[in-house]
């Protein structure tokens, strides 16, 4: 078993002194007030924030402890007025089903709030020592430009743990030094089910690292293939909806699941892929020797919620971007691919198209690839997506969706390495048509005409991507967001802290919804249902 700093340790060390230590604060402030800790009650650790449903007004306070604790609350305030508000939480637990471990988390959903403001939080219960902490709430749905980051496949940075390197370790302080508004983590979070033995653990681990920076800014998650865990759960489940509140969908039996939330004129949905992809990759059962197979098993719920969302978005006048994580992707060139997802191109693609959908961000494949902007498919393949551009810096994303593959958090193995091109130059990929066996290769190949820019470059096999939104300045005027994706060198006890280096760059554009002679006919694209 992996040997583990003391849960008082660890909080001390990731919680106090990287959050609270931002907190500007007098001698008599009341941040100082705090009560002592009583022995042998566990204190408030893996600290992280999420959106509720109303980013600019809503934010969810989540953390665990050791054991069962009184009254876990939230504190809530400014630093110029200090605390006015307590909120208390609502306790969730499960029991690991492979080890018989019980998980307490906690989860205080703070409403009221200003937007594009800063506030100080001091997380606690009975008996133990408050922890402080700060965020800031999202600009409203007006307008105005911000930043946000985002990966997939991280692990849990202590190496002990299967599927794990430190480079996650050093991913969570860069996205610290972009200073994003929120990040996106495009599933494949712990890896806890590569970790049978100790799957609790894992996940307590890479929560603890998340914190350094989920206790500052909102870590927005999609569920990945490892999040499945055998014994957890009808859909493996319990871990991933305990440890985190997300936004809601209108559903009670898949709550967290799938969601969207809106910042300034972007409109963010996170979709459960698992749901949709046809790839058996998620856990064996240790008990009966099967997979832990999960397509389909919405019946179309999560489908129906997705074209009611991008229906809704596009008919308004508020949202000028919409941006879609999850874990699975429709296309990837990498030698090692699970390999485009017939599932994802034949549910996801059309809805995509039609309502103009303008980032999809991926992980699954742990390299660095991106398309050229793609809208139907080419007559004769396996829905292989059509080009309809091969601009490299200037992207019209109103023509055709971008897709992006940033898989390179912090796990322990690297896809840097692509299929040959074909003999007339353009790269080759994989497709996987039907369910197979578990973890089977891919049963297809095909010109991969949509490759656009690949990272190839093993020395930097981890990476992160930043978007800059801009939303310009006149009603029905160009908006951009800048994508900037950075590539980082492998971590080392001498140098913990690689710097990233920019590898690739490019600019979307598109027409901002709020044109004056815009009417809500116009709004919708053509065969979309307002």
């Amino acid at each position: 078993m992996p040997s583990f700093p003391s849960r008082r340790t660890v909080l001390r060390g990731a919680a106090t002194a990287g959050v609270a230590a931002a907190v500007p604060l007098s001698p008599l402030s009341p941040l100082f007030w705090a009560q002592p800790a009583q022995a042998d009650t566990p204190g408030p650790e893996q600290i992280h924030l999420q959106y509720g449903d109303r980013p600019a007004e809503q934010m969810t306070v989540s953390w665990a402890t050791a054991a069962t604790v009184k009254r876990p609350r939230v504190r809530i305030g400014t630093a110029e007025g200090g605390f006015g508000h307590t909120v208390h939480a609502e306790t969730l637990t499960y029991v690991d089903g492979l080890n018989n471990v019980e998980t307490y988390t906690h989860h205080a959903r703070v409403g009221g709030l200003r937007p594009n403001t800063s506030y100080v939080y001091e997380v606690s219960h009975d008996g133990a020592a408050p922890v402080l902490g700060t965020f800031r709430t999202a600009p409203g749905e007006e307008r105005t430009a911000f930043r946000f980051t985002s990966f997939g496949d991280l692990s849990t940075g202590d190496t002990s743990f299967s599927k794990s390197s430190i480079n996650a370790v050093t991913a969570v302080r860069q996205i610290e030094q972009f200073d994003p508004v929120f990040h996106l983590l495009n599933g494949d979070l712990a890896y806890a089910n590569a970790n049978t033995a100790e799957q609790p653990q894992c996940w307590d681990a890479f929560m603890n690292n998340m914190q350094i920076s989920a206790a500052k800014r909102p870590w927005m998650p999609a569920p990945g293939n490892h999040e499945v865990e055998a014994g957890n759960g009808e859909l493996g489940y319990n871990s991933y909806r305990t440890r985190f509140q997300l936004p809601g969908n209108g559903s009670r039996d898949y709550s967290g699941n799938w969601y969207s939330f809106q910042v300034g004129s972007v409109l963010f949905v996170s979709i459960d892929g698992n749901d949709i992809a046809v790839e058996d990759d998620s856990s064996l059962d240790p008990a009966t020797g099967q997979s832990v197979y999960i397509h389909g098993y919405s019946q179309g719920a999560q489908v129906a919620w997705l074209e009611r969302t991008l229906s809704r978005a596009r008919a308004g006048r508020s949202v000028d971007w919409i941006v879609v994580s999850m874990h699975q992707f429709a296309m990837s060139s990498s030698a090692t691919s699970h390999g485009g997802d017939m599932g994802i191109r034949e549910t996801l693609l059309p809805l995509f198209d039609r309502y103009s959908v303008d980032l999809v961000l991926a992980g699954h494949d742990h390299d660095y690839e991106r398309t050229h902007p793609v809208r139907g498919t080419d007559p004769g393949t396996l829905l292989r997506p059509t080009v309809v551009d091969d601009n490299l810096t200037e992207i019209d994303s109103s023509k055709g969706t971008v897709h992006m593959i940033l898989g390179g958090g912090g796990t322990s193995s690297q896809d840097d390495v692509f299929l040959p091109d074909g003999s007339d130059g353009i790269p080759t990929a994989f497709v996987r048509t039907q369910r197979l066996t578990f973890k089977a290769n891919p049963d297809a190949t095909e010109v991969a005409t949509w490759s656009a820019v690949r990272d190839p470059n093993t020395a930097y096999p981890y990476g992160l991507a930043v978007f800059d939104v801009d939303p310009g300045a006149l009603p029905g005027g160009r908006t951009t967001i800048k994508v900037s994706f950075f590539h980082t060198p492998t971590a080392t006890a001498a140098v913990p802290f690689p710097a990233p280096v920019l590898f690739d760059t490019f600019t979307l554009h598109r027409t901002r919804s709020d044109s004056w002679g815009r009417s809500r006919q116009e709004a919708v694209p053509a065969g979309a249902h307002a």
